[in-house]
């Protein structure tokens, strides 16, 4: 009777071992594989608009992005925290001052491709950028939204060039999650699914020199 208790003593604690993994660590970055991301029980994860792990969310786009170039004959991009870092706060920005461009005219700081990547610590920048914004839909997992946001980009001939960039070298990308009315979207808003925001940037021909940023990335 108590070795029987003990057991099932031991298949709880494995149980909830298991559980207890349930968030993005970088180090992932290195050992998932194109052949492996998808199983991988993190992006099967169901989204809580009020609890996103953002970190979670970028890897999803970034493994998603780098299997759309394999399968076009591509090399895999290194991922890179600055290029992420970068990605994030203009999707950030994007949301909160309310545009859509790869110029942002409201933070003369944050304009253009260049100086951003410069406020993420990207000394030697030749950057490229996509970006996305999606409102009014509903997605039932990370990798769900991964697929849909990468499909977006290889639909549209310009964005679907930057992503088959055969001189790019590394990668970032950062997501963005807002719930409010949007370039005057109140239909959309009122549905109640808020809008995606999502931004890739592709370090060119050589990798990064890194600096001190100032700005951060998002945290998990």
């Amino acid at each position: 009777m108590k070795k029987g208790f003990f057991l099932f003593l031991l298949m709880i604690g494995v149980s909830t071992a298991t559980l207890a993994q349930c968030k993005w660590k970088d180090s992932f970055y290195t050992t998932l594989t194109d052949e492996t991301f998808r199983d991988f029980k993190l992006f099967q994860k169901s989204i809580n608009l009020n609890k996103i792990d953002y970190k979670l969310l970028d890897a999803a786009v970034f493994f998603v992005s780098n299997e759309a170039r394999l399968e076009q004959g591509l090399k895999a991009l290194e991922y890179h925290p600055n290029l992420e870092a970068m990605a994030w706060n203009h999707s950030v920005s994007m949301a909160k001052k309310d545009f859509f461009d790869h110029y942002n005219k409201k933070d003369k700081k944050r304009r253009d491709p260049q100086k951003r990547a410069s406020l993420a610590g990207v000394k030697n920048p030749t950057v490229a950028e996509n970006i996305s914004a999606v409102g009014g839909r509903t997605f039932g997992s990370y990798l769900e939204l991964a697929d849909h946001l990468v499909q977006g980009w290889i639909d549209s001939p310009p964005h679907r060039k930057t992503l088959y960039s055969d001189t790019a070298v590394q990668l970032g990308c950062g997501t963005y999650f807002y719930d409010g009315i949007w370039q005057k979207n109140r239909d959309v808003y009122e549905q109640g699914n808020g809008f995606w925001f999502a931004t890739q940037n592709f370090q060119l021909y050589n990798p990064i020199i890194t600096k001190k940023a100032k700005d951060k990335g998002p945290s998990n």
